[in-house]
């Protein structure tokens, strides 16, 4: 009986290590799948920090490349805004070259009508000379006339009261000569 008793106990003691092993395999079990849920949700949660990242990769390549395409527009703009300067200079000399060219023309016109004047006026001097000239001439040749006439009156007179022909009267009377008139037209 007291074997009984201890195979009883013996038993009761197997059953209670047999329990406390399936207590502590399901314990190792339930960790087991406790951890395997860590290292899933572990394993998910890397999946969509992988994701959040890839994401903000392609948002950072995005931004960049927006970034980029801006660069161009604006270097495009400046490139642009060079050209639209540069043909606005370029008016600018080509305006300044027209204006220049005017003012030399205008000058070269001034300067020839200038010089018309200056030989006009010339012109209108040496016909102001050469008509004092004529009319110094034409004063010499009627003070020469009268100087004439004075000799052949003085002569006439002289040889009317002397009697014998004067030299002079011959002469400017054309008495050798044979004309009814003198040199200076006085009959």
């Amino acid at each position: 009986m007291a074997v009984d008793r201890f195979a009883v106990l013996r038993l009761a003691v197997l059953r209670l290590a047999v329990e406390r092993f399936a207590v502590e395999r399901l314990a190792v079990l339930r960790f087991a799948g406790r951890r395997f849920a860590v290292e899933r949700f572990a394993v998910l949660r890397f999946a969509v920090e992988r994701l959040a990242v890839l994401r903000f990769a392609g948002r950072r390549f995005a931004v960049e490349r927006f970034a980029v395409l801006r660069f161009a527009v604006e270097r495009l703009a400046v490139l642009r805004f060079a050209g639209r300067r540069f043909a606005v200079e370029r008016l600018a000399v080509l305006r300044f070259a027209v204006e220049r060219l005017a003012v030399e023309r205008f000058a070269v016109e001034r300067f020839a009508v200038e010089r018309l004047a200056v030989e006009r006026l010339a012109v209108e001097r040496l016909a102001v000379e050469r008509l004092a000239v004529e009319r110094l001439a034409v004063e010499r040749f009627a003070v020469d006339r009268f100087a004439v006439r004075r000799r052949v009156a003085a002569g006439i007179a002289g040889t009317a009261a002397s009697g014998e022909p004067s030299s002079s009267l011959g002469l400017v009377s054309g008495g050798e000569t044979g004309y009814d008139c003198s040199s200076l037209g006085v009959p």
